[in-house]
């Protein structure tokens, strides 16, 4: 169903027993969050804030609402879907409509035509969102600080309009915005979005409006941080979605278009070139994003409905609210993603890897490498420039089984051939990992079978070709050798604790002297101590693969002593901690013959004789805000996931 406003899909939440309401005052500064975070990581309810507390002790006459998407399946009801491909599977039809079918039966045309006539925007003189103008002054919206390194407020679900000066296309994106004054608020896009286009192309010293819309309808939300193509506004799928058209009106005081129904607009402009140091920040990735220089707003309206909720998110160490935005938008959008990569069977970005570090593909596999021309071709798939690794497993697995990746990757991978470095690519800016802001070194991984005309195969090669010498546990004939050498791996004075993951699959915790503390990270540069971070790393790897008399450990991974690698969910920890703090360019080695791989997922020491940039301290709440989560009884069955402890075995 569609939603039409936010209040409706928060009265469906709360009739479902899927909400709760504090009514007693709750700090906006670290408290809100710790509570939304605690549910999130719980599976548990949406909460609404009825007293917001701000940060100079008064009370927010707008409530306050987190969590509100806060598991896979509220996901898929907020946008409307019976299923996860529904969304996309309507976007495919729309793309290639079966005009032969429906000549024969004009009726089943009748989903494709709603959804085209909900397409373009309804224009409005004025909309709810508008009917209480407030005084200019952004510190009196409840708007949560939820880290304590965070460099101030943020709004984390925002709906940032912008338009092309020139074609004067609207663009809805998702950047979050730091609260500078009462007047003054960042805009976090990065160099790749669409309102860094528009800022360029509007020259610096002249005006640019922007507006910050908060809440409305989920269907706006899902717009703003879906992968649409250049041809389709978010106004206009978000009519898709909702299955009518959008309503919108002018702002009061800049010459864009707003959501009608949208909770909180704040208005105003920015001048291209003009810039605040921003953040830090704690973000999807789990850690406080770097501090950067980013454009300012300047606040010219702040307007809302007159029964306005601000809706706000958590970003941080997953698993959170983001991560099931993102799951959701990935499987809804798998069929278009097929539809443009005919090669594509499925598509998973895990939320424990932050979407970016890590897809897990399921491609066809037809002729000889396939797989790797998917992977290729998906690089260059609008975000998905971003991913640091991809691994291409068979068009029959399911890419969101651990279990059956893990043994793709000890059956199906021979070093030397199935893994592919690509050098000097686009890097998210968030990922601190990178030596490098924006560029980064990716890894292609390619565990599928190979097919029976490849040269690796075990058949006759075609006429006039050869073949490859391939082991044959690579072709199926037998199974993966195996390391048997665990027990003297665990004797090692270096190893703090390992655990096979596979036959072939090995991962150890160490210890590293002077490491940046996950509370508090390091800007200092410390080049001593991360050479001795480096050469402990290889004399460690060389000792263990001493111990493999037949390079049968082909997986070595290696991270900090700070996770309990036996605890219930170790596994959904180590795709954060492997892929988190793991640089392709830095961290990944091979032996002499290239038949083995050291994955070194150690937190590095900044460093600039290494390339190490500033180390971002981990989100972490404070033992005062924890404590004041105990005052909340509606909080007594919640209980921390102990595989996201920092304290190691």
């Amino acid at each position: 169903m569609a939603w039409r406003t936010l209040k409706r899909w928060l009265g469906h939440l709360e009739a479902s027993g899927e909400l709760i309401r504090i009514n007693r005052p709750v700090d906006v500064v670290y408290e809100a969050g710790a509570i939304a975070d605690l549910l999130v990581k719980n599976s548990g309810p949406a909460v609404i804030f009825e007293q917001p507390r701000l940060a100079d002790g008064s009370i927010s006459e707008i409530p306050l609402a987190m969590n509100i998407f806060g598991t896979g399946e509220r996901t898929l009801r907020a946008l409307g879907a019976s299923h996860e491909t529904e969304v996309g599977d309507r976007m495919v039809a729309m793309m290639k409509p079966e005009i032969g079918e429906f000549i024969k039966k004009p009726w089943k045309a009748l989903p494709l035509a709603r959804d085209a006539l909900a397409m373009p925007p309804w224009k409005k003189w004025k909309g709810k969102c508008q009917r209480v103008k407030m005084d200019l002054d952004l510190t009196k919206l409840p708007i949560p600080k939820t880290w304590p390194m965070d460099g101030g407020h943020f709004v984390t679900l925002p709906l940032v309009v912008t338009k092309d000066p020139k074609s004067g296309d609207h663009n809805l994106g998702m950047y979050r915005a730091q609260v500078f004054g009462e007047k003054e608020i960042g805009l976090h896009w990065q160099i790749h979005k669409h309102g860094a286009d528009h800022a360029s192309a509007t020259g610096e010293k002249q005006r640019m409006p922007v507006a910050i819309c908060m809440g409305g309808p989920p269907e706006l939300i899902f717009s703003a941080i879906a992968p649409l193509p250049d041809n389709l506004s978010e106004y206009q799928f978000a009519g898709i979605l909702g299955r009518s058209s959008l309503r919108i009106t002018k702002a009061l005081t800049q010459d864009i278009m707003v959501p009608a129904e949208a909770d909180i607009v704040i208005e105003g402009y920015c001048i291209p070139g003009e810039t605040r140091l921003e953040g830090p920040f704690g973000d999807h990735f789990g850690f406080y994003s770097l501090t950067g220089q980013y454009p300012v707003m300047h606040v010219t309206a702040i307007t809302r409905r007159k029964d306005a909720v601000l809706p706000a998110t958590i970003v941080g160490l997953p698993p959170m609210e983001d991560g099931y935005l993102g799951e959701a938008i990935g499987r809804q959008f798998s069929p278009v993603l097929q539809f443009q990569h005919r090669d594509v069977k499925s598509v998973h970005l895990p939320l424990e890897t932050g979407f970016h570090n890590l897809a897990i593909v399921a491609s066809k596999q037809r002729y000889p490498r396939q797989a790797r021309k998917t992977a290729l071709g998906l690089l260059g798939a609008g975000q998905m420039m971003f991913l640091k690794s991809i691994i291409v497993i068979d068009p029959d697995q399911n890419p969101k089984n651990l279990e059956e990746l893990l043994d793709a990757l000890n059956d199906k991978v021979e070093i030397s051939q199935d893994v592919i470095v690509l050098e000097g690519m686009v890097a998210d800016s968030l990922d601190a990992s990178s030596p490098f802001e924006n560029v980064q070194d990716k890894i292609i991984i390619d565990a599928t079978t190979i097919p029976d005309t490849d040269p690796r195969s075990d058949k006759e090669p075609l006429e006039g070709s050869f073949s490859l010498n391939t082991p044959s546990w690579r072709q199926g004939l037998e199974g993966a050798p195996r390391f048997d050498s665990l027990e003297d791996v665990k004797k090692l004075p270096e190893v703090k604790d390992a655990r096979m993951l596979r036959d072939s699959m090995l991962v150890v915790t160490i210890d590293v002297d002077n490491s940046p503390s996950p509370e508090s990270g390091s800007s200092d540069f410390d080049n001593d101590s991360e050479k001795k971070r480096i050469d402990k790393i290889n004399q460690l790897r060389n000792s263990i693969w001493q111990l493999d008399f037949n390079t049968s450990l082909r997986w070595l991974f290696i991270t900090n002593n700070d996770l309990d690698l036996h605890c219930e969910k170790a596994r959904r920890r180590l795709l954060w901690q492997l892929t988190s703090r793991f640089d392709v360019s830095r961290g990944l080695t091979f032996d002499e013959g290239k038949e083995r791989l050291c994955w070194d997922a150690t937190i590095p020491i900044p460093s600039d004789e290494h390339g190490v940039r500033r180390w971002p301290a981990i989100t972490l709440h404070s033992q005062e805000t924890l404590d004041k989560l105990n005052s909340h009884p509606e909080l007594a069955d919640y209980k921390w996931p102990k595989h996201l402890e920092f304290g190691g075995k």
